[in-house]
Order: structure tokens, then C-alpha cells, then sequence
């Protein structure tokens, strides 16, 4: 690499590595050359061999982890009896790409999975225990019909509207 020489004020600085000269700094005015400070500071000797420095290495990429055993998919809910509620929620949920196991537990949770449930609190009524005004505000014209309840609630729920449900 070669020698290199820096002024720093007020010494002279040689700079390099593998031996030490001594330098010493510039008298001032104010300093006698009996004051003059000596210090060691490393100077590459290029006909001095030295043993090769040991190279950095470079990065590598890091291992690829063996791919994680797969496990197996969770079995679709088994379809329920022909002619039931949870029929009737299963085929709602699948045309509204909602969860059934979800839809069925807010059913059982309102109504005990009654399509005739009624609670004069609200009043709510059917499965998914509906307002009069929001069943028909979203297309609903006989409260009492489970595949109307069933089919409003999918199409709510895909449209974030799960709120609507204390048991959702």
C-alpha cells in the first residue's frame, strides 16, 4: 500500500501499520526541544513479511430451514342433515364465504338455533334475532323464515358487519 505521510498540526504523523516509529512533535514557541514529546505510531514496512492477514469472510447466506412438516388441513365441517337449521346455515355460509362453525355459534348463542325465538327486549326475533328495521333494511321480507336470517346474516358478517351480534 505505500507510505503515507499527514500533517497534524503540530506534529507530524506517519500512518501505516505492522511497526512503530517513534515521532516526535514540532518545537513552538512557546516549548523548548527539551519538551518535545515522542510517541510510537504504527508504519507499514513493505521488506518486513509478516504473515498474510486472515481475510474477513464474506457473508453467506443464511441456511434455508427445511420446509415445515405440513399438517394436516382441517376437515371441513361435515354438512349437516338435509332440512335443518344447520343446513340451512352451512348453505349460507358457503354462498357468503362466512365460517359456518362461526354463523352456528352466533345462531345458538341468540336463539338456541330457534327460528322462532322471539325477545320483547328489543324486539328481536328468529334465529339470528334480528330488528324488524335491519332485517328488512337489508332485503329480508319474512322475519321468521331461517333461510332468509341465515342468508341475511352471511351476506352481513362478509361485509364486516359482525358487530351486529353480542355473540359474534
Amino acid at each position: 500500500m505505500g507510505l503515507a505521510v499527514l500533517i497534524v498540526s503540530p506534529a507530524i504523523v506517519l500512518a501505516g501499520h505492522h511497526s512503530a516509529v517513534a515521532v516526535a512533535s514540532r518545537p513552538t514557541a512557546d516549548t523548548a526541544p527539551a519538551e518535545r514529546v515522542a510517541r510510537e505510531l504504527p508504519v507499514r514496512d513493505p521488506d518486513l513479511i509478516l504473515p498474510e492477514e486472515t481475510p474477513t469472510p464474506a457473508p453467506t447466506a443464511p441456511p434455508t430451514a427445511a420446509p415445515a412438516p405440513r399438517r394436516p388441513a382441517i376437515p371441513a365441517a361435515p354438512p349437516a342433515a338435509p332440512g335443518t337449521i344447520e343446513a340451512i346455515i352451512q348453505a349460507a355460509a358457503n354462498q357468503w364465504g362466512v365460517s359456518y362453525p362461526w354463523m352456528l355459534k352466533i345462531a345458538r348463542c341468540e336463539s338456541g338455533l330457534n327460528p322462532r325465538a322471539y325477545n320483547p327486549a328489543g324486539p328481536y326475533y328468529g334465529l339470528f334475532q334480528f330488528l324488524m328495521s335491519t332485517f328488512r333494511a337489508n332485503g329480508g321480507t319474512n322475519i321468521w323464515d331461517p333461510v332468509q336470517q341465515a342468508n341475511i346474516t352471511a351476506k352481513m358478517l362478509a361485509h364486516g358487519q359482525a358487530h351486529q351480534w353480542g355473540c359474534a
